[in-house]
C-alpha cells in the first residue's frame, strides 16, 4: 500500500513540476502575460567560419538570449531550437525582413567586429548556419569566442502558430524576465 501511495505521490508532483518546467522556481504567483516590446538577440559560440556568403556558428549554446530596455527593460530566452524553428516557420517577422546582426569575434587574440544581415538559419546539432550579406567590414574567415548581436524582433504578436504571447516574471531587482509561447 505504501508502495503505491508513493508512487500515485511521485507521478503527481512529476506532472505538477513538469507544469511549471518552463517557470523560474517560485515565479509561478508573479507571472504576468509577456509585454510588446523590441526584442534584441544575443548568440554565443566557440568558433565560426565564414566563406563571405554563409557563416557557421560552431559549438553554439543551446539557449539564445534575449533583451529590451523600451518600454520596460526585459531579459529572457529561448532555445535556440525554437527560435530557428520560429524564424523558419515562413511568417515570422525575421524570414519577411532579415535582421541585421553585429559579429563580434577574437581572431589570433583581438576583437573583430562585422555587421552582415542573416537569412535561412539551419540548426545541425551545435552548429548553426546562416546565410549572410554582408553590411560592415567583412567578417574574418574565422575565430573564436563568437557572439552574434541579432536586431530586434516586435513580439509578442501575431506569429505562425498564432499569438505569440509568452509569459514573464519579475526578477529580484523588479525587471521582468520573459520566455515567448513558441520558445521552448
Amino acid at each position: 500500500m505504501k508502495a503505491v501511495i508513493c508512487g500515485v505521490l511521485f507521478v503527481a508532483v512529476g506532472a505538477v513540476g513538469g507544469a511549471y518546467a518552463q517557470a523560474p522556481t517560485g515565479a509561478e504567483e508573479g507571472r504576468v502575460e509577456m509585454p510588446g516590446a523590441n526584442w534584441l538577440f544575443v548568440q554565443t559560440a566557440d568558433s565560426m567560419t565564414t566563406d563571405g556568403k554563409t557563416i557557421t556558428l560552431k559549438g553554439v549554446n543551446p539557449q539564445t538570449l534575449m533583451f529590451s530596455d523600451r518600454p520596460e527593460r526585459m531579459t529572457g530566452d529561448a532555445s535556440t531550437a525554437k527560435f530557428v524553428e520560429f524564424w523558419t516557420g515562413g511568417k515570422s517577422d525575421f524570414e519577411k525582413d532579415p535582421p541585421n546582426a553585429t559579429i563580434s569575434v577574437v581572431v589570433d587574440g583581438k576583437p573583430e567586429l562585422s555587421v552582415v544581415e542573416l537569412m535561412d538559419p539551419k540548426l545541425s546539432g551545435d552548429t548553426l548556419t546562416y546565410t549572410i550579406k554582408v553590411l560592415g567590414p567583412e567578417p574574418p574567415k574565422a575565430g573564436q569566442a563568437v557572439s552574434l548581436f541579432i536586431d530586434w524582433w516586435y513580439g509578442p504578436r501575431w506569429g505562425w502558430r498564432g499569438w505569440a504571447g509568452g509569459a514573464c516574471w519579475r526578477g529580484p531587482w523588479g525587471h521582468l524576465h520573459c520566455r515567448p509561447r513558441w520558445a521552448w
